[in-house]
């Protein structure tokens, strides 16, 4: 059976997802309501698309290293953060329902996160217990740096204080637990794009913070730049599955 090469399938359900993406912002700045929201579940199905390619790749190219757990966490993850983005955008939709919708979308979220945090755990077998106290401790000080600068910083979370402090905590913990990926992996590629993403999903939910909760900050240019940087996290946690060789990995 001939092998169908990967430089077709990766670029053609990534290029996809950029087009879903665009025609999603577009809709988000001009029209809104439910067009713009199927777009962007459009764009999210081709983020767990990409996961599932690379995910069949890497078992079918390296079946000696294929690791199944982290694939399916990896992927539950995406799927949680697609009902998120789902959730969000009702909140435009259905204006009387606004804060039922935005609960949703931070429970979701904190779903996918738990699973990303699980998947990273899970994969670098190096980590021993005592990593996962560290990153918690890190966490929670961001946290508590996140609600110091709420004033100043000119934001007011309102009635979403307690959620969004523990959301604050499931999503620092996956940036902090990928960036300790770097070192355990040697600054492998896939340990470089799960870190990525992490990065990328991080500043993206510093920009929906001020979008959701400071006065006058949800323009165009920040919708736009929002889920920019949250489309290439999803990406990157979706290409972080491909195998290893793939990238030439010494």
């Amino acid at each position: 059976m001939p092998e169908i090469p990967i430089s077709f399938f990766l670029p053609a359900v990534i290029t996809v997802g950029v087009l879903v993406t665009i025609v999603f912002l577009f809709l988000r700045v001009t029209k809104g309501g439910l067009p713009a929201m199927y777009c962007k579940a459009g764009a999210s199905m081709s983020f767990i698309l990409t996961a599932f390619v690379a995910m069949a790749y890497a078992h079918w190219k390296r079946p000696d290293t294929f690791d199944f757990y982290f694939c399916v966490f990896m992927i539950i993850g995406l799927i949680f953060s697609m009902l998120g983005d789902i959730w969000l955008d009702l909140k435009y939709v259905y204006l009387n329902d606004q804060n039922i919708f935005l609960y949703s979308g931070f429970i979701s979220f904190m779903a996918g996160h738990f699973f990303f945090v699980t998947a990273i755990f899970w994969q670098y077998s190096q980590f021993k217990l005592r990593y996962m106290g560290i990153a918690a401790g890190i966490c929670l000080l961001i946290v508590i740096g996140m609600l110091l600068i709420e004033k100043p910083s000119g934001q007011d979370y309102g009635s979403f204080r307690k959620i969004l402090a523990v959301y604050t905590f499931f999503v620092s913990m996956t940036i902090v637990t990928a960036v300790m990926g770097l070192f355990v992996n040697n600054f492998s590629r896939n340990s470089i794009l799960l870190c990525t993403g992490a990065v990328a999903f991080f500043f993206s939910d510093l920009v929906l913070s001020n979008i959701y909760f400071k006065e006058g900050q949800n323009t165009k240019v920040n919708v736009v730049i929002n889920h920019s940087l949250y489309y290439l996290a999803q990406f990157c946690f979706a290409a972080s599955l491909l195998p290893l060789p793939l990238f030439n990995d010494k």
